[in-house]
């Protein structure tokens, strides 16, 4: 399970940095881009493109340190369950949900000094879901056993 989580992971970072890149892309190669350099814009520039540029450049230098705390330091074993691919794929989505969505919150507090509400509940969100993913696998095979007897 680890590699896999490894690999997704790494999948997850590039993902994040690609997106981020090719959406900000176009404003770079615009006629306007001097306007990004500006001392009023670069604070937001920077917090929205910059954060989730190197979060998903760290997600893919740590996977295997991730994969590692998130499924522990065991051997190479290929059995996969259920319960782990829900923990990893909860896991993942939280790092996304963070990594995304941190950006923006810092973003708006540097443009207009107000907190993004709707960033800050995703921001829990994807702590909750990062660090509390045994909830959640609990809750699956609490509904995938749902009167049955094991």
């Amino acid at each position: 399970m680890k590699p896999f989580s490894t690999l997704l992971i790494r999948l997850l970072g590039l993902y994040i940095f690609l997106q981020t890149l090719f959406a900000f892309l176009p404003a770079l190669l615009a006629p306007n881009a001097a306007e990004f350099w500006s001392g009023e814009v670069l604070p937001v520039a920077i917090a929205t493109v910059a954060v989730p540029m190197v979060g998903g450049v760290l997600l893919w230098c740590f996977a295997g340190r991730l994969a590692g705390r998130l499924h522990g330091d065991a051997g190479g074993d290929v059995q996969v369950k259920d319960d782990d691919l829900v923990r990893a794929g909860t896991f993942l989505i939280g790092t996304y949900l963070l990594v995304r969505y941190i950006s923006m919150l810092v973003g708006a507090y540097v443009a207009s000094g107000s907190v993004a509400y709707d960033a800050l509940v995703a921001v829990v969100a994807g702590l909750g879901m990062m660090l509390g993913g045994g909830g959640l696998a609990a809750l699956y095979r609490r509904v995938k056993y749902f009167g049955a007897d094991r």
